[in-house]
């Protein structure tokens, strides 16, 4: 969970529109070759606009929803961010046997992690309850696996609280911070997955 203080103040943000325009594009498999061309744009303007090198005019972020097919409100953050947070209860996890290499010791257990890109980071976290002091903003997509005690993940004004075995995936354009529940400290997995730039 790379830290990248975020102050709200009020506008939308350039860096995390463009977070967004990259994450949606990348989950519905589309080019920026074909979004610009969809969306009557250059690719380098894009491709900039990704990066929140640029901002865009409503106008054109206007067109760039109708090319990537969602809303105007989803690419500048005034969607409820439930929309895009997935929770996985420890109940939920599928079980499963591996004949080659486990059986008839062992067993493996998915994690369900939404749609990950190519790139790949993991990190194991202990968690206070004062938690991470910085909310982070980056790209990609992050999964948050509870591996002993029990967490808060907050989402500006909304929070979601896992238990052990519990895991949440979500786009990391959404900004976010961790802190444990209640007095002991616990520890996670987050991977991170895509360009966090």
């Amino acid at each position: 969970m790379p830290t990248s203080p975020s102050i709200n103040t009020g506008l939308p943000d350039v860096r995390q529109i463009g977070l967004r325009i990259r994450s949606t594009r990348r989950r519905k498999n589309l080019t920026q070759v074909h979004v610009a061309t969809r969306a009557g744009i250059d690719k380098a303007h894009l491709s900039r606009i990704e990066r929140g090198e640029k901002s865009a005019s409503l106008g054109t972020l206007h067109m760039l929803a109708v090319a990537l097919d969602t809303s105007l409100s989803l690419l500048l953050g005034e969607t409820n961010p439930k929309d895009d947070i997935r929770v996985t209860r420890a109940d939920g996890h599928q079980p499963g046997t591996n004949p080659k290499t486990l059986a008839p010791h062992g067993q493996y257990t998915t994690i369900p992690v939404g749609g990950l890109d190519s790139h790949l980071s993991m990190m194991m976290v202990q968690v206070s309850k004062q938690g991470l002091q910085e909310t982070a903003v980056h790209g990609g997509e992050e999964v948050i696996f509870v591996l002993e005690g029990s967490v808060r993940v907050q989402f500006d004004k909304y929070g979601v609280v896992l238990a052990r075995y519990d895991s949440v995936s979500f786009p990391g354009y959404l900004s976010h911070s961790l802190c444990a529940e209640g007095t002991k400290i616990a520890r996670v997995l987050i991977a991170i997955a895509g360009d966090t730039l």
